[in-house]
């Protein structure tokens, strides 16, 4: 990687092109420009000897949430979540239903958790997604059922 005269950054190997391109994310975060909603799971198994199975993890406060009131011993009273909807899909069996997620107030995001996902012997594809007023996001994550 090289700095030309004008200050900008230059890559003249595809190492540094791809620092060049790591260097211009990370430079984005916190400007507005990039993700809004992230769904993530907790660590999922790989394979799993049981008919169903129980997701788990975190996503972005959706579009309109609000933290109001409080006093400076308890400076936050009330925080309630924009309108937003998650699902999940099992691509496998074409089963699918409501994620259920709360806000643990004062943190910065949801935790969610599924329903029961029934599961097909094999392999089994399933996708959680959020949608809100501004967009959406979706995470996927395989699951072998032995």
């Amino acid at each position: 990687m090289l700095r030309s005269r004008e200050g900008r950054m230059t890559a003249r190997t595809p190492r540094g092109a791809a620092a060049l391109v790591a260097h211009a994310l990370l430079a984005a975060c916190g400007s507005g420009f990039g993700l809004r909603l992230v769904v993530a799971f907790d660590a999922p198994p790989a394979r799993i000897d049981q008919p169903t199975l129980v997701l788990h993890g975190t996503a972005s406060l959706p579009a309109g949430s609000v933290r109001s009131g409080g006093t400076s011993a308890q400076p936050i009273v009330t925080c309630l979540p924009g309108t937003f909807s998650m699902t999940w899909t099992n691509d496998a069996n074409g089963s699918r239903g409501a994620v259920f997620a709360r806000w643990d107030c004062p943190a910065d995001h949801l935790s969610w958790s599924s329903g029961a996902i029934p599961l097909s012997p094999g392999e089994n594809r399933i996708t959680v997604a959020m949608a809100d007023a501004d967009g959406s996001a979706a995470s996927v994550v395989s699951i072998t059922r032995e």
